[in-house]
């Protein structure tokens, strides 16, 4: 775990006008030797484990009430599927599907659900996330894209995405993205890189420790990723930046009808049950503070435009 005191000066060099400009990660950045995917298989012990409690906590205080019925998830640009697989133990929807364009990465997680007994309910995939022509309209109550949105090669692609999301998702169904965001300099980011991500040298994880960095060098602002909402939907969508250091970013597509970002307090586990481990839960800390005492950003939905 950083020391809190470090992101101090951080977040006092964040105030200004933003001057790194992006850039785009390699087009032939996909992760295909296996010793590099089981480096992004140990996430779950670093601070990434932070986030993907985030996207969990999200999920759990925006979607509409259960009805009893089966549910159906899908989960895009899945990785290693510990996110995916998380969907289900914590968050209980019945029937997931993991998406990924990396062979080695499906297998890793094809196995990873194997091991958790969950590959009768949990499956993995390749395919194209831009292209979901395949899969019918309205098929998911909830369809979820995570620490992904910066490997587009640019923001028509991300709505693209945005937009598939969307059409596929059920009326009554919930739609969540979340990103890194990019900071405001150059110095910063190698900062911030530096203190993060010692903790994954640490760990002899160097290839995620590189990744991460082009990652913050790749990531939208909040102001950039915000223009791939997509205009015509049927939905109200949100906006969620962590206040004072935005390092973290998320979008919902909420149930049609649903006018309010959150409808409940709370987590979906056990105080003992917190995927977070206690290593990082002063980071879990912090975390939720500055994006959930954030004011969300509502966009309308394009019936209530109209009108």
């Amino acid at each position: 775990m950083a020391n809190p005191l470090k992101f101090l000066p951080m977040i006092l060099a964040q105030a200004g006008k933003q001057e790194l400009a992006r850039t785009p990660e390699s087009s032939s950045e996909v992760t295909e030797n296996l010793d590099d995917v089981l480096q992004y298989d140990q996430v779950m012990q670093t601070a990434l484990a932070v986030a993907y409690a985030v996207g969990l906590t999200v999920v759990h205080r925006a979607r509409p009430q259960s009805t009893g019925r089966p549910t159906r998830a899908i989960d895009l640009a899945s990785g290693p599927g510990l996110y995916t697989l998380c969907l289900q133990t914590h968050l209980k929807y019945g029937n997931i599907t993991g998406i990924d364009l990396s062979p080695a990465m499906v297998e890793v997680a094809q196995k990873n659900a194997r091991d958790l007994k969950l590959d009768g309910q949990v499956s993995f995939q390749r395919g194209d996330i831009t292209d979901l022509a395949g899969i019918k309209d309205d098929s998911f109550d909830l369809s979820s894209f995570t620490d992904a949105a910066h490997h587009m090669p640019d923001l028509a692609t991300v709505g693209k995405v945005l937009s598939e999301m969307d059409r596929v998702t059920k009326p009554d169904g919930l739609v969540m993205v979340m990103d890194l965001a990019r900071l405001r300099t150059g110095a910063l980011t190698e900062n911030y890189v530096e203190t993060i991500g010692a903790n994954y040298l640490k760990m002899g994880i160097p290839y995620f420790y590189n990744q991460f960095r082009d990652s913050m060098y790749a990531a939208w602002t909040y102001s950039e990723l915000e223009t791939a909402i997509p205009r015509q939907s049927r939905r109200v969508w949100v906006q969620l930046v962590a206040k004072e250091l935005p390092t973290l970013q998320v979008i919902l597509g909420l149930p049609v009808g649903q006018q309010q970002a959150f409808l409940r307090k709370g987590y979906p586990w056990a105080p003992n049950d917190c995927p977070v481990p206690k290593a990082h839960r002063l980071d879990w800390f912090f975390a939720r503070f500055t994006l959930f005492s954030a004011k969300p950003k509502y966009f309308a939905a394009a019936s209530a435009k109209a009108a």
